[in-house]
């Protein structure tokens, strides 16, 4: 009996010395010093409007049964794959385009404090008579062959075939996606009823978690029930955010992040200025309290106030990567056909992003903005820069005679000029 049992360990041993070996390889073999991919990651206002180019070219010529085709430009996929692994995973990405054919590579960094350096990746897709189809995977030092890439992603679709209908659907619309180095071409037929299938799947999904949507509630039902900022013809929003940051401030503990409470705090206030129905944020929101019909302003002026907190959330839940392009976007489309070309909106934008990046940017710097805001009397001027000498209302004729462009050393200036004064604020100091 002992001797079987001193066997036992010694082949228990050694399996366990096997494993780890091999576990201890594979981390050896997967795991790199250096990034693959070494890029920032950057969006400029003309891939959000070629983006939305795409979105209103469906609209405008989608309809039910017809075959559809949408050209997306080689710079653009590369933009935002880039940029979404940026947000979801701090990694960076690169795409190369020839033809019938894709190279994908990736680099992840790993955390510090259990294990340093990169994952790298690198996927080889190839066009088929449907969609591009990876035929190669390389991870750090270990190459996948084509049979069992190919295996894995037959498995991985035969999950998603049995497990998610709107998944065939979406499969059945899809008729060829063509790769060339000028781009992909997806040519679709386009189904409604497919359409208001992942409309209602979307929808039935969350922006924010539970725990997130009851902070937000939170902060809502405060400003809702606030009686000092009821029938007033104006409200300054450094009094509504006061408000909130001095609830934040009370709320954070140690089971409580101040950053998460502050974001909790921005994303009600925003709700509140834009006059947006919370709905948006989860079904289970559909039954709370409209926002109050409420005038906020920034410096006197409510288009400010919007711009403020419009690029205040967009930091605050994706980043200032974004925030910028949207808001320089914005401006070049006002300076077609809209108000014109304003650099004190962009004044707004910039002041709004860079308060979210106090916000939130840290447990500790969350808190200094807390006490900050609950212990001094801010005034707008606290938070909005000087902006009376800051061109306006600009067609684009004349931004460009002036400006020549957002690339240029003029235009930059103006920038710097407006960054200089948001540096300087009282709020961010």
């Amino acid at each position: 009996m002992v001797k079987k049992l001193g066997k036992f360990i010694r082949f228990a041993a050694i399996c366990s010395l096997l494993f780890i070996s091999s576990l201890v390889t594979i981390l050896y073999l997967t795991i790199e010093n250096k990034p693959l991919i070494e890029r920032s990651a950057n969006i400029a206002p003309e891939h959000i409007e070629r983006f939305k180019h795409i979105i209103d070219k469906h609209r405008r010529d989608a309809y039910p049964g017809k075959i559809t085709i949408a050209n997306i430009l080689p710079e653009d996929i590369d933009i935002a794959i880039n940029y979404l692994t940026h947000l979801f995973a701090n990694g960076r990405a690169q795409t190369s385009l020839t033809d019938g054919g894709a190279l994908l590579q990736l680099t992840y960094p790993l955390p510090n404090d259990w294990l340093s350096g990169y994952l790298n990746l690198e996927v080889a897709f190839t066009e088929t008579n449907h969609f591009p189809f990876p035929q190669s995977l390389r991870i750090g030092n270990i190459f996948i062959p084509e049979f069992l890439t190919r295996l894995l992603t037959q498995q991985f679709l035969y999950w998603l075939q049995h497990n998610y209908s709107e998944f065939n659907a979406g499969l059945d619309m899809l008729q060829h996606i063509s790769i060339s180095p000028e781009g992909l071409s997806i040519i679709y037929r386009w189904d409604g009823e497919v359409f208001e299938k992942t409309s209602d799947l979307a929808n039935a999904v969350p922006i924010i978690n539970q725990q997130e949507r009851e902070s937000v509630l939170r902060y809502h039902l405060m400003l809702v029930n606030n009686e000092h900022f009821r029938n007033r013809t104006a409200i300054p929003l450094s009094e509504y955010l006061t408000s909130a940051m001095q609830l934040a401030a009370r709320r954070s503990t140690n089971e409580n992040n101040p950053a998460e409470e502050n974001r909790a705090a921005i994303l009600a206030i925003t709700f509140h200025v834009l006059g947006l129905p919370f709905k948006l944020l989860s079904p289970e929101t559909s039954n709370w309290p409209h926002p109050a019909r409420l005038n906020i302003t920034l410096d006197g002026r409510r288009d400010f106030a919007k711009h403020f907190m419009a690029s205040a959330a967009i930091t605050a839940y994706a980043d200032t990567i974004l925030s910028d392009a949207i808001g320089i976007y914005k401006e070049i489309e006002d300076s077609r056909s809209g108000s014109g070309f304003s650099f004190n909106d962009i004044a707004a934008n910039q002041a709004g992003i860079r308060f979210a990046e106090q916000a939130t940017a840290s447990p500790a710097s969350a808190h200094r903005l807390q006490v900050m805001m609950s212990s001094n009397a801010l005034k707008d001027t606290d938070l909005m820069p000087y902006w009376s000498d800051l061109p306006e209302h600009l067609s684009e004729s004349e931004f460009t005679r002036r400006f020549g462009g957002t690339d240029t050393l003029r235009y930059q200036h103006m920038i710097k000029k407006i960054e200089q004064r948001v540096n300087a604020l009282k709020i961010l100091n």
